[in-house]
């Protein structure tokens, strides 16, 4: 029964093992087809943002170019109400998401007073680093009417340069950040140099994301899967994971996994369960088959050994003549009474291999007398079937390690299998060979041989084949399946070659000793 929880408990361990394998393989696919998604998102929104951006530098340079009347005599006399309208309106059919414009003079000082108060801080410095520098990187400039970002253009004429400024809502910036992003999956515009200063998030302006702190997070930091920077501005794209999206995941993929383990150890102990019962089942059929064994050796072996003594003093004329009838009938008795000692013989034997209490006293033996002494021993049994044994040995002087007196009780086998089922008056050859570490003792027969559809039981237990010569007694069918377990349980092996018509040749291979 332990053999049956070992086994149980390993496959337990096993599975789970590798479910938890499948469980951190599966999570590495999960994080890794995440991250190609922020690679692909970020890529595709930084290089939309930065087209967009270049687009409008174009088409406010543009303006600039096919308007400088309009925009010089503004900068001339910016307090001028109706040319101030005339230009808004022309920008607006141009830009109709623009937020508000200005001009500045080749300082970057604006030529008129910003009294609603648009153009920021920032804006003024953005204009001063263009005018000093002729380079721009938008930003979100924050506006209490609209966070927006600005496009420069520069503007000759009047003998002197000036600037055009346009700013846009930032809020377009968002759309874009919208199109790229994916489920699970946050995208936003950062400004890495400002402490890492939230821009535009896909709502658009990060005044529309409410909180304390527009800068980046400890834990938003951490989830950053992948950023991309978007050229000729001060921006980054990056992508951040949503707060749950991996412990979501991984949560579910273990609570899956337990529920396989569980559904594995429920099968597992109704396996035991089961297992228990037939194991008492067999426990109980092995103490009927040792019962029945012992009432076979005691209980029946004892009288049908008393009655084949009986029978023998009679055949022998102890009791008197026998008339030639009455003694056929005594020898069919004393054949089966015969027959019947060596089936309880063989049973017992095999139980005591099964239970492995046959004891085997293993010792260096000089193999050739051990085969000889087998040979004379069986002499008269060859007799009563007309056949002779004859010896070859092809190899001398080998010693094996063996136990000599389960060696003739196996060899004995093979010997009177060949004399009952050889051809009539057959010589029988046993050959001793060498083979690698092995000594081979063969034994011939010139029969009716094996079909080859028989070949495979041949070792089985209770299997004869052919039909035996007159006068013999009928064997068991165990003889072969006991000499194969002596055999090999000395280190041996067993084998034969046959060929229906011809006969049979089964060898035993005995370890030689160094």
């Amino acid at each position: 029964m332990r053999k049956y929880i070992g086994y149980l408990l390993g496959i337990n361990i096993l599975v789970i093992l590798l479910l938890l394998w499948m469980v951190k393989e599966r999570l590495h696919e999960f994080e890794a087809y995440h991250l190609a998604i922020a690679q692909e998102s970020t890529s595709s929104a930084s290089r939309a943002i930065a087209g967009f951006i270049a687009e409008k530098k174009r088409l406010v340079s543009l303006f600039a170019t096919e308007n400088p009347g309009l925009i010089n005599q503004h900068a001339a006399d910016p307090y001028d109400s109706d040319i101030k309208q005339r230009l808004s309106q022309r920008i607006a059919t141009h830009f109709p998401d623009y937020f508000t414009f200005a001009v500045s003079d080749a300082a970057g000082v604006p030529v008129a007073e910003d009294f609603e108060g648009y153009v920021g801080d920032l804006c003024k410095l953005d204009l001063e680093k263009f005018a000093s520098s002729g380079q721009q990187f938008p930003r979100i400039h924050p506006n209490h009417e609209v966070y927006h970002f600005d496009i420069l253009a520069p503007l000759k004429g009047l003998n002197r340069q000036s600037i055009l400024f346009i700013s846009f809502h930032a809020d377009v910036l968002g759309k874009i950040l919208e199109s790229a992003q994916t489920q699970g999956h946050q995208l936003i515009l950062i400004d890495p140099t400002a402490s890492h200063l939230i821009e535009v998030t896909s709502d658009g302006a990060r005044i529309n994301w409410e909180r304390n702190d527009y800068r980046l997070s400890e834990d938003e930091k951490s989830r950053i899967l992948f950023s991309n920077k978007v050229s000729d501005t001060v921006w980054e794209a990056v992508d951040l994971s949503e707060p749950e999206l991996f412990s979501q995941f991984k949560n579910k993929l273990i609570l899956h996994s337990l529920l396989i383990a569980m559904l594995f150890i429920l099968v597992s102990i109704a396996m035991l369960i089961f297992l228990t019962r037939e194991e008492k089942l067999r426990k109980k059929a092995e103490r009927n088959k040792e019962n029945f064994l012992a009432v076979v050796s005691h209980d029946i072996r004892t009288p049908i050994t008393s009655i084949r003594g009986s029978l023998d003093l009679i055949k022998n004329g102890h009791t008197g003549e026998l008339t030639a009838e009455t003694l056929q009938y005594i020898n069919i008795a004393v054949r089966n009474s015969e027959r019947l000692v060596n089936l309880i013989d063989d049973l017992l034997d095999l139980q005591k291999i099964e239970a492995g209490e046959m004891n085997f006293n293993i010792q260096a033996e000089e193999l050739t007398p051990l085969v000889s002494a087998c040979i004379e021993n069986n002499t008269t049994y060859a007799k009563l079937f007309n056949a002779s044994c004859r010896l070859q040995v092809n190899a001398k002087d080998l010693i094996v390690s063996i136990d000599a007196s389960r060696f003739d009780q196996a060899f004995s086998n093979m010997l009177s299998n060949a004399i009952k089922y050889g051809a009539p008056e057959d010589e029988i050859l046993i050959s001793i060979d060498r083979h690698d570490f092995y000594a081979r003792v063969s034994v011939t027969d010139h029969g009716a041989g094996i079909p080859e559809s028989k070949h495979q039981h041949v070792f089985s237990r209770f299997t004869q084949f052919g039909a035996e010569k007159s006068g013999q007694v009928k064997g068991t069918g165990l003889g072969l399946s006991i000499v194969k377990n002596i055999i090999e349980k000395q280190g041996g092996r067993v084998g034969f070659t046959s060929v229906e018509g011809e006969g049979s040749t089964f060898f035993v291979d005995l370890p030689i000793k160094d």
